[in-house]
């Protein structure tokens, strides 16, 4: 379980019986959705960002270039941030 879901489930009242499994996948499940659209957009954006600063080199516009890839940079050293804290946190599962 990702340390996030973790820290939102104790969030919630407990279930016990019979449908504490069922409780517990449902919310690890809509977690799954929610990173899962996260990461859609992130990548939207990324791609977004490399289709403008293509269009800033061809343009040969050194200032608006810059600004293009820095905000590519940025987009691209989120995704990474967020996959090596998803990384770590898969990995502290199967310890």
């Amino acid at each position: 379980m990702a340390k996030m879901y973790l820290k939102s489930k104790k969030m919630m009242p407990t279930v016990d019986g019979p449908f504490e499994k069922a409780e517990e996948d449902a919310h690890r499940f809509a977690f799954n959705m929610l990173y899962s659209q996260a990461l859609d957009e992130s990548l939207r954006l990324i791609n977004i960002a490399q289709q403008e600063y293509e269009k800033a080199i061809e343009e040969e516009d050194e200032e608006l270039i810059t600004l293009k890839k820095a905000e590519l940079d940025y987009c691209l050293n989120c995704l990474k941030f967020s996959s090596i804290g998803a990384a770590m946190d898969i990995d502290e599962n199967l310890l």
